[in-house]
Parts: structure tokens; C-alpha cells; sequence
């Protein structure tokens, strides 16, 4: 059987795939508040009006006078010192901030979500900023006489939800699918296995891109983007592979941290010769950040369409074959990776498997760590643990 999960804003809907169950949970939208009239205070109101037309009196009704322009200066100084409360509202989803800043002072608390599976944890957190846009997906089974065969992926959406939505839903099916057609190929025409590896690689590749190729078809009019960075298991081998700047982060030999994926962002030579000789350019913003066309911080996605020339969908695919010395791998959006070293992130989770603490809390753990650092987007935080998978 094989478990799909995904975190996603829609509503929640079983349904059969070919590769067994899926079902899928929403993390939960921040509600719309509605604005509260401003009550303007009386005493403003009153230093605000207008002054009073000028009159020659005696000599004490112009004391009078002078005594009373002094007590409304007075009370006009005391409300400026003092301003009423503004609520402002939170836009919702069809109303979002183009900007993606739609921050309210009076917004409700968004929910936080723990999610622990067969051997996996997750752990998110919506930033402050705007509606959440990360998500997850994980697909385990027992099929094919395979018993080894799972996909996890963290997604991270940017310009509103339909990519990471469709992306979260479609690409581990793909990616399964695409795997299990090439197992099948390599096994009739009995293929070496550093072919069947090879195989293996390219089917992710073309799930990949397939899946971006079905997002742009089916949804012309989206804008955004999202980033992704999945782990697929099989037959003793992880195959990591990514898009953007989501990171997979393996743990080697009681608790060393060993990247297994390369941010793709224009501060990269690579990426950004690449976009160059296709005839993009990359510019550096005020903050210091290198964007594609100055407007993209990631050089590689789903998605993007105005910018699709440039910024492709083909992932960078790695493998590692899995033994003794594998313990588990970090996989997170770049909410965390922006304030938490590889390393760290390592060491979090190790403490807690020695101290046979919930792994899932040190996923909390982490998302919090992030978030006391000044992180202000989405975080979404895997851990997976393979030595379940190791031969």
C-alpha cells in the first residue's frame, strides 16, 4: 500500500492512484479579519476643528479666548501623544498582497503542524508575512515485490499557492510511476545495476520535468513558482534531487552533516552563465540578493512561466548508497536553511535520537529555532530515518 500525503490549502479529498491511497491534509489558512471602524477620539476631534473666527471683545473675553486656544493646544498635543488603535485586516487569498506582504496586527495565530509517519517526522510553521506556501508529500508501499520503495519531498511555493499545490500532489506520483516503468525496462533486458542506477537517475529527471511541463499546461494563468527537494528510495540507494533553494542535508557516522543538494540561485558562477548565454541576465537588488531578470532569487523551478526561458525545471539528481554509517536526512525549505546551519540541524536531530526523545520534536525544535532568528517565511522541516532502509 502506499501512503500520499500532502499539506496543501485546499480541502481535504481521498482518492486512488496507481500507486495505492492518497490522502491529503490542508494545513490550515490564517482566517480573514474584518476591520473594526477607527473610532476617532472626541478631544481630536475637537483639536481638529477649525479655529474660531477672530472678533474684537473686551479685554477679558479676549483672556477668555486665549485661555481656551491653550487648552484645546493642549489637548490636541495629549492625542497625538496617544493615537487610536488601527486594526487592520488580514487579506485573504484572493485578496493577498501582490508583494506578499499581507501582515495585520490584530491576525489570528496560525496553527502549528507536527506530522509523524512510518520512519518520517515533519514539522511547519507559517511565517508571518503571508499565507502559508510550503508543502510536503510522502508515498510509502509494499509493491512490486519491492519493499524498499519510498518518496518524500519538501516543496516550497513563492507568488500564491497553485504551483506548490499541483507540485506537492503530481510529482511523487510522476516520480514513482516514471521509477517503476524504468525497473521494469531494466529487468527485461537485464541491465547492469550501475545501469539500473542510471535509470533510475534519468527517470526522476524526466519526472521532474513532466511535472513542470503539466503545471504550465493546466494552469496558464499562474504566476508563481515553487521550489522542491524530495528523497526517493530504492534498492539500497537514496536519489536526492532538487530545485531551487530547498536543501537535503544527510547525517554520516554519528552526526556528521553531509549537504546532498547545491542551492540553485544566480550567486552560483554556473547558474548564472547558464542563464547568460541563453540571453538573461542577473542583477543584484538592494539587499544584496542576485535575481534572474532582477526578479527571481532561484535560478530553478516548477513553474514561472514569464521566466521559463531561464529559469528551467531540470534537477540536479544525486545518489548515495545507503549503509551502515547512514543515519537519517534533514529536508527543509529555506525558512530554516536561512538561519540554521547543516550542521546544526544535524546535531538537533542526533541529541534527540540519543536521548530517545521524539524526533519530531526536535523538528519543532528547529522550525522555532528559525523563527527566534528572525526568520519571517515559511518553514517546513523532514526528518527521515534510513537506517531502516540500510541492507
Amino acid at each position: 500500500m502506499v501512503l500520499y500525503t500532502t499539506v496543501r490549502k485546499a480541502a481535504s479529498s481521498s482518492a486512488m492512484s496507481p500507486t495505492g491511497l492518497i490522502a491529503t491534509t490542508p494545513f490550515p489558512q490564517r482566517k480573514k479579519v474584518l476591520a473594526a471602524p477607527v473610532a476617532m477620539p472626541e478631544k481630536l476631534l475637537a483639536a481638529l476643528a477649525p479655529p474660531p473666527t477672530t472678533v474684537v471683545a473686551p479685554v477679558e473675553v479676549v483672556e477668555q479666548h486665549a485661555a481656551e486656544s491653550e487648552r484645546k493646544k493642549k489637548m490636541a498635543c495629549s492625542a497625538r501623544r496617544r493615537p487610536s488603535r488601527l486594526v487592520i485586516p488580514v487579506a485573504d487569498d484572493a485578496g493577498e498582497v501582490a508583494a506578499g506582504w499581507g501582515a495585520a496586527a490584530t491576525a489570528a495565530k496560525e496553527a502549528d503542524v507536527e506530522v509523524e509517519g512510518e520512519g518520517f517526522w515533519v514539522a511547519s510553521k507559517a511565517g508571518p508575512r503571508h499565507a502559508m506556501e510550503d508543502a510536503y508529500s510522502v508515498i510509502t508501499g509494499k509493491n512490486c515485490g519491492d519493499s524498499q520503495l519510498a518518496f518524500y519531498g519538501v516543496f516550497d511555493g513563492h507568488g500564491g499557492r497553485t504551483a506548490v499545490d499541483f507540485v506537492s500532489q503530481r510529482l511523487g506520483e510522476n516520480v514513482v510511476s516514471a521509477v517503476l516503468a524504468a525497473g521494469a525496462n531494466t529487468h527485461r533486458e537485464a541491465w547492469s545495476a550501475e545501469e539500473e542506477r542510471d535509470a533510475v537517475s534519468a527517470a526522476i529527471r524526466a519526472a521532474y520535468l513532466a511535472t513542470d511541463s503539466e503545471l504550465l499546461s493546466q494552469h496558464q494563468d499562474a504566476s508563481g513558482g515553487a521550489c522542491a527537494a524530495t528523497a526517493l528510495v530504492k534498492n539500497g540507494e537514496l536519489y536526492v534531487a532538487h530545485l531551487g533553494d530547498c536543501r537535503a542535508v544527510l547525517s554520516l557516522d554519528s552526526g556528521a552533516a553531509a549537504a546532498l543538494t547545491a542551492d540553485h540561485t544566480c550567486a552560483s558562477d554556473g547558474e548564472r552563465e547558464r542563464i547568460e548565454r541563453g540571453g538573461g541576465y542577473v542583477s543584484r537588488s538592494g539587499s544584496g540578493v542576485w535575481r534572474v531578470q532582477g526578479s527571481l532569487a532561484v535560478s530553478r523551478s516548477f513553474g514561472d512561466a514569464g521566466l521559463k526561458r531561464w529559469v528551467v525545471a531540470e534537477p540536479a539528481v544525486n545518489r548515495v548508497p545507503l549503509n551502515a554509517g547512514c543515519e537519517f536526512v534533514v529536508i527543509a525549505s529555506d525558512g530554516l536553511w536561512d538561519k540554521v546551519s547543516n550542521q546544526e540541524a544535524v546535531d538537533i536531530v542526533s541529541r534527540s535520537r540519543r536521548n530517545a526523545a521524539s524526533v519530531g520534536r526536535s523538528c519543532a525544535e528547529l522550525v522555532d529555532m528559525a523563527r527566534s532568528r528572525g526568520s519571517r517565511d515559511d518553514v517546513t522541516v523532514m526528518v527521515v530515518d534510513l537506517e531502516r532502509f540500510v541492507r
